[in-house]
């Protein structure tokens, strides 16, 4: 197994594990039964398109919050079948995991809650150790990409 693939392994399920944990939030925000979290998202939406300057950046920020679960089961999928585009897509949704506060190793937030510490400090230091190790870990799979790649797809 190369490195490449251990990467993408263990992205692929950190991005699972995520969408879990993160859809039983936006599950609980949107009020927690399919109607209620119609109307809701309706609404959400409503305000990112047609709100004021206010509204607008309120629903585009839950607007984001509630859909990137829905982007992490997109980004696990790729990462589990190692498309080449998988490295890109993870890159671009780490600005609405930084938006969203969402953390890329959510076995972090889950540890931390469990032994009941909180706080904005740690929180925001899980967040950015986080966005760092994952964004370190693709930059590499990155530089490693292109020669096995060109080579492997010539042959």
């Amino acid at each position: 197994m190369t490195a490449k693939e251990k990467v993408f392994y263990f992205w692929g399920v950190m991005d699972a594990v995520g969408a879990v944990y993160y859809s039983y939030g936006s599950w609980e925000f949107l009020g927690g039964n399919w109607v209620l979290a119609t109307v809701n998202l309706g609404m959400i939406f409503y305000l990112a398109m047609f709100g004021g300057v206010d509204e607008m950046l309120k629903g585009t920020y839950y607007l984001i919050y509630t859909l990137t679960p829905l982007t992490l089961i997109l980004s696990s999928w790729f990462f589990f079948k190692k498309k080449y585009y998988a490295v890109e897509f993870a890159m671009a949704q780490e600005i609405f995991r930084i938006i969203a506060l969402r953390c890329s190793l959510p076995l972090l937030p889950m540890i931390v809650s469990g032994f009941g510490w909180s706080g904005l400090t740690i929180n925001i230091s899980i967040l950015v150790f986080s966005e760092i190790l994952k964004i370190g870990s693709l930059i590499y799979v990155i530089k490693k990409q292109p020669a096995t790649n060109i080579t492997s797809e010539s042959k």
